[in-house]
């Protein structure tokens, strides 16, 4: 039988959040645990930009590199936000979200990684461009290729973690007393969350059959692809909503 968590839970007032009544506002040992490894990961994030500036010229050459970290912060910050959402609108803690969450802290963990080069690479140093720049222009396409493959593998598992959390949460729609509201919403976000699995997984398509030729376009084609997140967030997010209005009128 699945968990919803702690017995408080589910004798506390009923509170509401975007729509959503909050089943896990009590946070768990497990939800501790999710917390603990993005806190690293960001502290990886950190590591990576090199040692403590010693002087104003390390400074300076320090805090040109913030745009990059910054991208990468903002996006494992997102990926955080997104689980803390979920614990907090469906509460579940049984043996086969445990094993998504830790899933999840695992390929994030690995993630940071190809992220925090990516993001170097198209986002340089503004202290030293000219250094970033022959950096970029002395990565081979073979090395761009492999680059791509496995930023666009880390995000789609990502997407897929949270394709099947939510997915879960459907399952236990009668256990949980999800509204028809919270039932519709949760079935257009695993849609939202197939979606985010599928450009990724366009990117790698990309990467893969487009020659790369040095110096050309054809580098930053699967780059490229990620643009697409941009209209399909606001797409989905409109469908979403649409739908929770329609419903409420019911």
């Amino acid at each position: 039988m699945a968990s919803t968590g702690s017995g408080k839970r589910m004798n506390e007032s009923v509170r509401y959040e975007d729509g959503f009544r909050l089943r896990g506002t009590d946070p768990t040992r497990m939800e501790a645990f999710v917390d603990a490894a993005f806190a690293f990961a960001v502290t990886l994030l950190v590591i990576a930009i090199g040692h403590v500036p010693t002087s104003v010229a390390e400074l300076i050459a320090a805090m040109g590199d913030v745009p990059a970290f910054a991208a990468s912060f903002l996006l494992i910050a997102q990926f955080w936000l997104n689980h803390r959402q979920w614990s907090r609108r469906y509460g579940i803690e049984d043996a086969f979200s445990v094993r998504l969450s830790i899933a999840l802290v695992f390929v994030i963990l690995i993630y940071v990684y190809p992220l925090r080069m990516l993001a170097s690479m198209v986002l340089p140093n503004f202290s030293t461009l000219d250094a970033s720049v022959r950096a970029v222009e002395q990565a081979t396409p073979s090395q761009w290729r492999a680059l791509y493959v496995t930023f666009a593998i880390g995000y789609a598992a990502i997407s897929l973690i949270f394709v099947a959390l939510h997915r879960h949460a459907l399952v236990l729609a009668d256990t949980l007393g999800l509204s028809l509201v919270e039932r519709a919403r949760t079935r257009v976000i695993v849609v939202r969350y197939g979606v985010f699995f599928a450009i990724p997984m366009l990117s790698l398509l990309l990467a893969l059959i487009v020659p790369m030729r040095e110096r050309s376009l054809d580098l930053s084609m699967p780059g490229f692809a990620y643009l697409l997140l941009i209209p399909a967030k606001w797409l989905l997010a409109r469908h979403e909503r649409r739908v929770a209005v329609a419903l409420d009128r019911v």
